[in-house]
């Protein structure tokens, strides 16, 4: 059985990073203060300055797809694969999962789709653990829509996201993590490391990157010794400094990584300093 893998743009903004696999993706939507919305892909991002009037302090907010868009993307798929597996956007960020679960109720998707009811896994996570399914699905370990569901289920508290807004305010002005955003947004020059997951936690509060960047290293030291991928997230408009200050950290510890942008949708709720880390187990 040849097995699709569907995630979207609250997963990776770049279709690129997924290329050559089963996986794909669709985007999402962002939405202007005119109610005008576009399709959350890297060219409409660029082509209408997103990123510039989130720092400008324009409200974006953002939506799902609609269950137009997904039945359409469903059916593509199923051009390809006997099956597809869609991972959404966490529930406590979107009502992408519902509508995924709706959409693939329809007669038409019987035993050809499968949602996974995810409200553990977030961010570059998403695509972490799609491009864990996607070797396993090859290499002929998962071969089927169960156990790959099983697979996610069994290996989802194995993967680790972990976010430190760049703009608290924003963040708390969109409803999300409120109440331990609440406790910190009036201590001057605070920084926030906030584990999401089902419930987002606070992980940690202080004044510099490096420092929270630290408590994710004691993640890795603690959790996943030597096997583990750790993937460092920043936007086009994080400042050089924050970057470096990072990638040193880092680097001081012998941590390995790789980088990649903060998924668009995370940057209109977050702002553009935002910064992310995914750790998944090997």
């Amino acid at each position: 059985m040849k097995i699709g893998i569907l995630i979207d743009s609250a997963a990776t903004s770049n279709p690129k990073e997924i290329e050559g696999t089963q996986i794909e993706w669709i985007p999402l939507h962002v939405t202007f203060p005119n109610n005008t919305d576009m399709l959350d892909t890297l060219e409409n991002i660029e082509k209408h300055d997103v990123l510039n009037r989130i720092a400008n302090g324009e409200m974006l907010k953002t939506s799902q797809a609609s269950p137009g868009e997904l039945e359409a993307k469903y059916d593509e798929m199923l051009t390809k694969y006997d099956h597809v597996v869609h991972i959404p956007i966490p529930g406590n960020l979107s009502s992408m999962l519902q509508t995924a679960f709706m959409t693939a109720r329809d007669e038409k998707y019987a035993g050809k789709v499968s949602v996974y009811d995810n409200n553990d896994i977030a961010a570059m996570g998403i695509t972490e653990m799609a491009l864990a399914l996607n070797e396993k699905t090859i290499s002929g370990e998962l071969d089927t829509p169960e156990k790959m569901l099983n697979y996610i289920e069994e290996n989802k508290h194995a993967t680790y996201v972990g976010i430190i807004p760049g703009d608290l305010k924003k963040l708390a002005s969109g409803g999300r993590a409120t109440g331990i955003i609440a406790t910190v947004l009036n201590i001057f020059k605070t920084k926030l490391l906030i584990r999401w997951a089902a419930k987002p936690e606070k992980e940690a509060i202080g004044r510099t990157y490096s420092g929270l960047t630290e408590k994710v290293i004691a993640h890795i030291e603690k959790d996943y010794k030597d096997s583990y991928r750790l993937v460092f997230m920043s936007t086009p408009l994080t400042s050089a400094k924050t970057c470096a200050n990072i990638r040193e950290t880092l680097n001081n510890s012998n941590i390995k990584f790789t980088e990649a942008m903060v998924p668009s949708i995370y940057t209109v709720h977050a702002g553009v300093e935002s910064v992310a880390f995914a750790i998944m187990k090997k």
